[in-house]
């Protein structure tokens, strides 16, 4: 019986990565529709809470930018050009965004809710990466080009699960900036005594002036 061996994948061309991608899009596509469906349990209170704003909007960033770096690499030449400038500006833009956000709320001291300076370097350096890979991507089909936007996809969506995980934890909890959610204690009837003695403070010198 003869056999036919299956030649190795050349790891330098799209088709070897072609699946890993596929499954990126999905992923993202699906937890970017998932993190809507969250949002949607409870908006006002999203709206009103800067840290649950926050997360919403790291969670959403982090699987759509997954979704658009396997999107450019699936894409045919030559319009592989135009989606990996895209994902290059997008990468660039989003590490600069998130490094002026730390830096004004760990040197300047700035009121901003954030997540730690360690998550914070881990989502910079995602971002740094699909940079440089959206970049190299226009002119270098190579093996550490899709090796370096994978990485970038896998501390993406790592960044983005664990915020949206946050998000559902505290969606519904009561926030502490809606004090008129609070009822006033109800009052009890004490009895006529309790009538007279109001009556003779009312009538005091003192409530008469």
């Amino acid at each position: 019986m003869q056999q036919y061996a299956s030649a190795p994948m050349d790891a330098s061309t799209t088709a070897a990565w072609r699946d890993l991608y596929i499954g990126m899009v999905g992923a993202g596509a699906s937890l970017t529709g998932l993190t809507f469906v969250a949002i949607a349990l409870d908006p006002h209170q999203i709206e009103r809470t800067p840290l649950l704003r926050l997360r919403a909007a790291n969670a959403v960033w982090c699987f759509v930018s997954v979704m658009f770096i396997g999107l450019a690499v699936l894409t045919p030449r030559p319009f592989t050009t135009v989606a990996s400038v895209a994902v290059g500006v997008g990468g660039f833009s989003g590490a600069v965004l998130l490094s002026v956000r730390t830096i004004r709320q760990r040197i300047f001291r700035q009121p901003h809710p954030g997540a730690t300076v360690f998550r914070a370097a881990g989502n910079i350096f995602g971002f740094l990466l699909a940079g440089v890979g959206g970049f190299s991507l226009i002119d270098v089909e190579q093996g550490w080009v899709f090796a370096t936007l994978a990485l970038a996809c896998v501390i993406m969506l790592s960044s983005g699960i664990f915020a949206s995980w946050l998000l559902v934890l505290q969606i519904g909890v009561p926030s502490s900036e809606k004090p008129s959610a609070i009822a006033p204690a109800p009052v009890k009837y004490q009895g006529p005594a309790a009538d007279s003695s109001t009556n003779q403070m009312r009538n005091s010198p003192e409530h008469t002036e």
